[in-house]
């Protein structure tokens, strides 16, 4: 190989040239991007309902749209959340789907579910995910005075909790050139439940009963 190289010299010399100037070429002409603009198989619906109950965004909006958009073709899974006046529902999609197909096909199912909707319903945000999509700006919320979080009394984090998911969320998400608005580090109120065994068996009820209870009335 080496011989075959060395009794060729013009010809070495003009491949080492065409890939310096390929090279060359590519160097200047290659974008350079901190994040290349990467399909994520990934679409989000946000539903936008004031004064309304989850419960009933649940059953008058989300569902119907979820009947529809269950029909997206290459659609892989399906999820949703539903709160007071708002919900989301994601759809994810197989790795090397076109998505602005798939966002097209949405848009679409979307339109056909509006005719199954309240008349006075808000057409739903459709968004792409994208790696591109860096936050504008990032918000920190803290209490005015930390010595008020203590771990014997924690309402105040939680009215603060409540405040950033009800209150500065929903105002940013009306602005109209934002997409999304995210919110981290959030302390959800819990209920706790102890059941009393005498009482439970004075009203023939069981374990199994109240956990259906709250099943079913459970809307988040």
């Amino acid at each position: 190989m080496v011989k075959f190289l060395i009794q060729r010299p013009i010809a070495v010399l003009m491949a080492f040239t065409a890939c310096f100037i390929v090279g060359l070429v590519t160097y200047f002409t290659l974008p350079v991007s901190l994040l290349p603009d990467i399909a994520i198989p990934e679409i989000t619906v946000q539903v936008s309902a004031q004064n309304t109950s989850a419960r009933e965004l649940e059953n008058t909006v989300v569902k119907p749209l979820r009947q529809q958009l269950i029909q997206v073709a290459k659609l892989k899974d399906m999820d949703s959340e539903t709160r007071d006046g708002a919900g989301i529902i994601r759809l994810g999609f197989d790795y090397g789907t076109n998505t602005d197909l798939a966002f097209i096909e949405v848009n679409e199912k979307i339109d056909a579910a509006m005719n199954y909707l309240p008349k006075d319903s808000e057409r739903p945000k459709v968004i792409k995910a994208s790696a591109t999509d860096i936050p504008v700006f990032y918000l920190n919320l803290t209490l005015k005075n930390d010595s008020a979080y203590g771990r014997t009394d924690e309402r105040a984090f939680l009215d603060l909790c409540e405040f950033a998911e009800n209150v500065i969320k929903r105002r940013i998400e009306q602005l109209a050139e934002v997409a999304m608005v995210d919110v981290t580090g959030l302390v959800e109120r819990q209920l706790q439940i102890v059941p009393d065994p005498d009482k439970l068996a004075v009203l023939g009820l069981s374990i199994e009963d109240i956990e259906n209870v709250l099943a079913q009335n459970n809307v988040e």
